[in-house]
């Protein structure tokens, strides 16, 4: 049964106030029904490890409105990828705050994007797609190939690889926001090279939390400031075994 606006918890609206995280009540209740269709599906398929409803409502939906602020400058009408969307996390929390954005869920499993589809048509979100295919293919593709704002991802591998998933697919001007743990820091002290080859420019790291709340999320932000090569993102499979 899909929670009303009224029994969503009261941690939520505090967790959200705190964060100065602006979601109106029929988005609020709209997560709630995207949070009772992943928890239930859940059931039948490997969308998370997370169960707990209380513990959900935080690592899975706050934890994705947490890049609201860096979506701040994103223009509407802009396109957004979510690599290796899952259980659609962040994407369809970020369609249904940001309900100007074109948001595309990408993933390579069938049953997640059916999924998507379920959950897409049921809260009809109008800027909101999904894709089965795997994102080494997909930044090959001229129709997908540097034709994206924004492409977000939470915790699909060490940074030199989601660099190499995400680059091909924005534009020069683009930026990749990775939602990843503190041990980002050993990653990107190695991810010279992918950076350099892949069109890298500004890159910073910002804390998804302030320091009162116990969550160590951190948001890697990087702009493309030129274009990929040709040569990425490599064939299926390789990124993830022989990173640059």
């Amino acid at each position: 049964m899909t929670e009303s606006s009224s029994n969503i918890p009261q941690f939520v609206r505090d967790d959200l106030a705190r964060l100065e995280i602006s979601i109106d009540e029929s988005e609020l209740t709209q997560l709630a029904q995207f949070l009772d269709m992943l928890l239930d599906a859940n059931t039948r398929m490997n969308l998370t490890a997370i169960r707990d409803r209380d513990a959900a409502w935080s690592r899975m939906i706050i934890d994705s409105l947490t890049l609201l602020p860096g979506l701040e400058n994103v223009e509407a009408g802009s396109r957004v990828i979510d690599i290796g969307s899952g259980g659609g996390l962040p994407g369809i929390p970020l369609a249904i705050a940001r309900p100007d954005l074109n948001i595309t869920l990408l993933d390579a499993t069938g049953k997640k994007v059916d999924f998507h589809n379920q959950a897409i048509t049921t809260l009809e979100l109008n800027n909101c797609q999904s894709i089965q295919n795997r994102a080494e293919t997909l930044g090959q593709e001229k129709q997908h190939r540097a034709q994206y704002d924004l492409a977000v991802s939470r915790a699909i591998g060490k940074i030199s690889e989601v660099l190499e998933y995400s680059f091909p697919l924005l534009k020069v001007g683009g930026r990749m926001l990775a939602m990843k743990g503190p041990a980002v820091e050993q990653e990107l002290a190695v991810a010279s090279d992918a950076l350099s080859i892949l069109g890298a420019g500004e890159l910073f790291i910002f804390d998804a939390y302030p320091e009162s709340f116990d969550n160590n999320l951190v948001v890697v932000s990087v702009l493309k400031e030129s274009p990929t090569p040709k040569d990425y993102p490599r064939l299926p499979g390789i990124p993830k075994q022989c990173p640059l």
